[in-house]
């Protein structure tokens, strides 16, 4: 059974199949620009430098309409994705069909069969017909450049993960853990209202717009709705300067307690749907392991990192403020996504077991690692914005009744959400804690995608709620600006 940790793991093991790929299709050639002496790394430069232009525009616009600089990144991404896949170009068509080309080169990867082989084998006839996003795949799978843009792609994909990461460890390190526990109990109510009623009126609206479907896609249908993706909601707060406030430590700690809960309910769904019974030690399991990754973590990693610090000083003293954060937050990552979390939650965590007092005792090095590792986070972090904005297909709008299922599934999404903000308690904006929980981001994304993968889930509803997702995302920080403001004027 896959986990959500697992699944990301997935794409990455897609990237690596570049070498393979290049000689599945025999265009080793054309991985290196086609000239036979070029530099391959050139392409992913050239992505790049896009890449950073597109983000200064995004950027800029939304400045001049007073808009969050997210949600410039977002639209900016949209606007590059769909008129380059009107176009056609080969880049953005994997990009756009992320988990098709995911699937066929992975399937390459484990049968050693050609990419043909490997798409007729898990795709019909009609899927791989001329106009189709099937055949687009494979034909810029199968064609000269392959490995060219694959190599981009997934440079793309390299780029996109660190930058999150570095943004939930920025916020981390802007949080404390002292102010997390504060709202321990607030956060816990939060997650839990979050995950139970989404997934209730999530699976509600499956059968009732799919009466004749499985009971099994209502089930995965509840259980993407459940899920909450943080990334969003925590690049607006630090837009607006606002992640020491009630709201913001509210937010992220009730994506923590949902990240575990998202990943039992993963692991009930995935167990009746594959074996018509819930696995019950894989529930303990999950809540156990995470529990204690957690608890140890928080419980010991400030009592050990003054030492950890000393002891990088000794090695590294010029670049300390640099060197060692990074090092704890990919290694937490890491740790998080072996038992099953996603690497951004191990991130979040890891900054907030960073402090700045561990640096300010050693000469020489900078005791603020937020001021040294902010020009990072805002190179990287707007290439996962974008690139999710690049893989909404403004086509999946025209088809009116995957539109009248994704209508409803946005609206008992952000209602489950909104719900889940009144129980915040008293002394917080509860609406700004309900629409911070909307955006599912890329975690309903993998959801859904596991289901797909099952064969439970149809292109219908896998377009429906792909359409869900993109709305919560972009209309997340449109809500969040509003409501911050609202309460600030009102005060």
């Amino acid at each position: 059974m896959k986990t959500i940790g697992q699944a990301i793991n997935s794409r990455a093991a897609a990237g690596l199949l570049v070498p393979v790929l290049a000689g599945v299709t025999g265009t080793a050639r054309a991985a290196a620009g086609g000239a036979g002496h070029g530099d391959p790394f050139a392409g992913i430069l050239l992505e790049l430098a896009l890449l950073i232009l597109a983000a200064m525009v995004g950027r800029w616009a939304a400045g001049r309409l007073g808009q969050p600089s997210v949600l410039g990144e977002l639209l900016i991404g949209v606007l590059i994705g769909n008129v380059l896949y009107a176009a056609g170009g080969p880049l953005a068509i994997l990009i756009m069909h992320a988990d098709l080309a995911g699937n066929i080169v992975r399937g390459v990867w484990d049968s050693g069969l050609s990419v043909a082989e490997v798409a007729r084998g898990f795709m019909t006839p009609g899927q791989l017909q001329a106009g189709s996003a099937g055949a687009a795949v494979l034909a810029v799978l199968t064609g000269e450049g392959a490995p060219r843009y694959l190599l981009m792609s997934y440079g793309l994909w390299v780029f996109s993960n660190l930058g999150v990461i570095l943004l939930l460890f920025m916020v981390g390190l802007e949080s404390r853990v002292e102010e997390m526990l504060q709202v321990g109990y607030r956060a816990l109510a939060v997650a839990v209202v979050g995950i139970a009623i989404p997934f209730a009126l999530g699976y509600g609206a499956s059968r009732l717009f799919l009466p004749a479907r499985e009971p099994a896609v209502d089930l995965f249908v509840g259980a993407t709705l459940a899920a909450t993706s943080v990334g969003i909601t925590a690049r607006v707060f630090k837009d607006l300067g606002r992640t020491r406030t009630r709201e913001a430590r509210l937010i992220l700690g009730a994506a923590v307690i949902d990240d575990i809960l998202g990943l039992i309910i993963l692991a009930v769904v995935t167990g009746i749907v594959t074996r018509g019974a819930l696995e019950w030690g894989e529930v303990a399991r999950i809540t156990l392991v995470s529990g204690l990754f957690f608890g140890l973590l928080v419980g010991l990693g400030g009592r050990f990192m003054p030492m950890l610090t000393g002891f990088a000083a000794r090695i590294e003293r010029q670049h300390l403020t640099l060197l060692f954060p990074l090092f704890v937050a990919f290694m937490v990552a890491w740790a998080a996504n072996r038992i099953g979390l996603a690497t951004i939650v191990g991130a979040f965590a890891a900054g907030l077991i960073v402090n700045e007092e561990h640096f300010a005792a050693h000469r020489g090095a900078d005791p603020v690692p937020i001021r040294i590792l902010a020009p990072l986070e805002a190179l990287f972090a707007p290439v996962f914005f974008i690139l999710m904005g690049m893989q909404v297909n403004l086509a999946a709008f025209l088809d009116p009744d995957t539109l009248g299922l994704a209508a409803a599934l946005v609206v008992v999404a952000t209602l489950g959400k909104a719900i889940a903000g009144m129980v915040a308690g008293p002394g917080v904006d509860r609406l700004s804690v309900g629409i911070g929980m909307v955006p599912r981001g890329e975690v309903g994304l993998i959801f859904v995608s596991i289901g797909k993968g099952l064969g439970v889930v149809s292109g219908q509803v896998f377009s429906a709620v792909v359409i869900m997702v993109i709305v919560t995302t972009l209309i997340t920080p449109l809500g969040l600006r509003w409501s911050l403001g609202r309460r600030k004027r009102e005060s």
